[in-house]
């Protein structure tokens, strides 16, 4: 009864995941996935390529989405059903080493419905990140249970979603040695193995990736304390945007941050909201536990409050060298700060008294957080406003797809008095609509070519004129 309600709330809270339809990266993975032959499956696997190697959450997933007939509903569907397993085995793990089910049933709830999973589950480009939660889940599992062979078949299952599955080595191997007793290290051998193995084949395609201006991976200390600072202030409930507005942690933020509270009352209310919280939550549990001055342990040595903190950033790892960054890579390292935070409310409510009281007041607090997020971060990470483009496009292809196809070029210009230009035009075009690669999914076997008109001035012969904002900004 528990997990069907949770999955429901979940369903329904995340519902506008099922409104996003393919945008972006979408069109080139549908665009590598579609084959007609065993071979060309047999190719998904190839590590020689020049995008990242991730074959199961890329284009294994996107062959899929082309056996459903390209069904946008039914792609988000087998996301949350592979967010929903990955749940259940968050659980079952959390119950097998803490032997807690208050603590386990906490801690899943405020991971399944957290304001960063808007990230993981609405743009299905990043199934990545939900593959790779649900396999580490599992893989994890199976080696607390001692199922050695299913959680080496579910750890390569991981490591072909996300590259950075391969952290689960040193996560493993800090585990093991955290936990001490009858540590059987030869146990890690496959693991540090099948690392190995991935990392070499990583290779070929991470060397195209991380030529890339927001995947360079820059040696840079204070770029990296910066990086885990505001990784580790999301997960506290910082909004995706807060580190736009602060030059420093330790200065106040610059004045468009007062400006946007002002015009934006939701925000306003969200961080009031998470104000409240984490004053109710830092000073409750500073006095409890100065009172009561317990052994700050779960029911093992290695789910302490400090060995989480390093699981956090371990599953960061090479992310804290990127200057970009992206909510979305929070899919793993979520569950030690949740885990945190539910440690600690319940203590409270177990305390009794008062200390219950604020625990549960707590716990709805945190669930309005969430309420109050989703639909900011649907807002923040235009994902449904990109998708509203995408859906636009195709009606306006469908509509006219019988004389665009007697032409030899798409050409996108721009023509508007509207100063400056909404949302960039034809060259936001460009980027929504994948460059070349939404083609293949709305003109398949044409020989078609499209050509934005913010980087060429000159119409070609033979090209079918769209006013860039007959799709940015129809009737």
């Amino acid at each position: 009864m528990y997990f069907a309600f949770l999955f429901i709330l979940t369903a329904f809270i995340f519902k506008n995941a099922f409104l996003t339809y393919f945008f972006n990266d979408d069109f080139f993975f549908l665009k590598i996935s579609r084959i007609d032959n065993i071979q060309k499956f047999v190719n998904f696997f190839s590590p020689i390529r020049h995008v990242s190697y991730k074959p199961v959450s890329q284009e294994i997933f996107y062959f899929l989405t082309h056996l459903f007939n390209d069904n946008v509903y039914l792609a988000h569907l087998l996301i949350f059903l592979v967010y929903f397993i990955g749940l259940y085995y968050l659980y079952k793990i959390i119950l097998n080493l803490t032997k807690n089910k208050s603590l386990s049933y906490l801690s899943t709830f405020f991971y399944a419905i957290n304001f960063t999973h808007v990230f993981q589950l609405y743009y299905l480009a990043t199934f990545q990140d939900v593959a790779i939660f649900t396999f580490l889940c599992l893989a994890f599992y199976n080696y607390l249970k001692g199922n050695k062979l299913l959680s080496l078949i579910f750890f390569p299952l991981a490591l072909l979603s996300k590259e950075t599955a391969v952290l689960f080595v040193p996560f493993l191997i800090l585990f093991k040695f955290i936990r001490g007793k009858k540590t059987n290290w030869s146990s890690l051998i496959s693991y540090v193995a099948l690392g190995l193995v991935f990392i070499f084949l990583y290779q070929y395609s991470l060397k195209y990736v991380t030529s890339l201006d927001n995947y360079r991976i820059i040696f840079n200390p204070r770029l990296v304390a910066n990086n885990a600072l505001w990784y580790l202030l999301w997960s506290f409930g910082a909004p995706n945007f807060t580190s736009l507005y602060f030059t420093s942690i330790l200065k106040p933020p610059i004045p468009e941050f007062w400006k946007m509270l002002s015009n934006f009352p939701e925000i306003k209310i969200y961080f009031l909201l998470l104000t409240s919280y984490w004053t109710f939550f830092i000073i409750s549990s500073v006095y409890f536990f100065v009172k009561k001055i317990p052994r700050l342990r779960f029911a093992s040595l290695e789910m302490t409050v400090g060995a989480l903190f390093v699981y956090f950033f371990i599953f960061l790892g090479p992310i804290l060298f990127f200057e970009h960054r992206w909510m979305v890579r929070l899919a793993v390292p979520l569950i030690f700060i949740v885990l945190i935070q539910s440690f600690f409310i319940l203590r409270l409510i177990e305390a009794g008294k008062m200390f219950r009281f604020i625990g549960y007041v707590l716990i709805g607090l945190y669930f309005i957080i969430q309420l109050y997020g989703i639909p900011i971060h649907e807002s923040s990470s235009t994902f449904i406003l990109e998708s509203r483009f995408t859906k636009n496009a195709k009606a306006y292809f469908d509509k006219n797809k019988k004389e665009i196809v007697k032409h030899k070029y798409i050409y996108f210009v721009d023509k508007t008095k509207i100063v400056p230009m909404p949302w960039g035009g034809s060259e936001k075009l460009k980027v929504t609509l994948s460059d070349q690669n939404f083609l293949d999914h709305y003109f398949q076997n044409e020989n078609i070519k499209a050509i934005y008109g913010f980087e060429n001035k000159k119409i070609p012969p033979n090209s079918y004129i769209i006013n860039s904002f007959d799709i940015l900004l129809p009737e």
